[in-house]
């Protein structure tokens, strides 16, 4: 909250006395399917851990998930918020040891479950038609991933959160009624005992039907690599989560 606080003071700071807020905000429809590895122990281990999210733990199926998204407009700088939540469970039979309690071989049931939102912060350089706005972004995560054996005798739970903090890009073009969107954010870091980097790209194209109506379709990306230890424990991570999005928003 504290960030939150800091980058809206920020922006009504550099806002023109003169120049009236644009809002808009959206909501939609995004199909996301996970992809890559996933490695746990409890504690330190130097032997191989990640596994493959769709034959050992049985992901990565098609998911539909909500995604919402509101932009202020200060004139030069932009403040959006958007977030979305994921969602997938499966079945799948382990091919190294997770956790404490599961060991290779043992068929398990894993529900995995995403909560991520990002603020971003950016400022408006025109090139005519086009333009470029760098900025700052943090994106926060909310990961729960709960692994159990079939038999319900031993169940392993992964709850990691973080608000990441990354140097942000957009770029926009307006031809007629159409805008087509660019935001891409990253960050690595090598700190103490961990390796972790983040991407998240966001490709949307909008039709502005009207000055107030606009509907959009999209493509999400985000790659989320970490190796090392978080809390005294060994993980592996290498998560890939991708998809089309479609909706629409209304502009104030």
């Amino acid at each position: 909250m504290r960030i939150l606080s800091l980058v809206v003071a920020s922006a009504l700071l550099t806002l023109p006395s003169c120049y009236q807020l644009e809002v808009t905000a959206q909501a939609g429809f995004a199909q996301l399917s996970l992809d890559g590895d996933f490695g746990y122990v409890n504690g330190s281990s130097s032997a191989t851990i990640d596994q493959d999210v769709e034959s050992a733990f049985g992901l990565g199926d098609d998911q539909g998930s909500p995604v919402a998204k509101v932009a202020i407009d200060f004139g030069t700088p932009t403040l959006s918020i958007s977030g979305f939540i994921f969602e997938d469970e499966g079945t799948g039979i382990l091919t190294a040891n997770f956790g404490n309690n599961l060991v290779a071989g043992t068929p398990v049931i894993s529900e995995f479950d995403l909560t991520c939102g990002k603020i971003a912060y950016a400022f408006e350089i025109p090139l005519g038609p086009v333009s470029i706005s760098p900025g700052i972004a943090v994106e926060y995560v909310d990961l729960g991933f709960n692994v159990r054996d079939t038999f319900g005798a031993a169940t392993e739970d992964v709850d990691l959160q973080a608000p990441i903090p990354m140097v942000f890009l957009r770029a926009e073009a307006d031809i007629s009624i159409l805008t087509a969107t660019l935001e891409a954010g990253f960050v690595k870091v090598d700190i103490s005992d961990i390796e972790a980097q983040l991407l998240d790209i966001e490709a949307m194209l909008e039709v502005n039907a009207t000055s107030w109506l606009n509907f959009f379709a999209g493509y999400r990306m985000i790659d989320f690599e970490a190796d090392g230890l978080i809390d005294d424990d060994t993980y592996d991570i290498d998560l890939g989560l991708s998809g089309f999005l479609v909706g629409g928003g209304l502009r104030f």
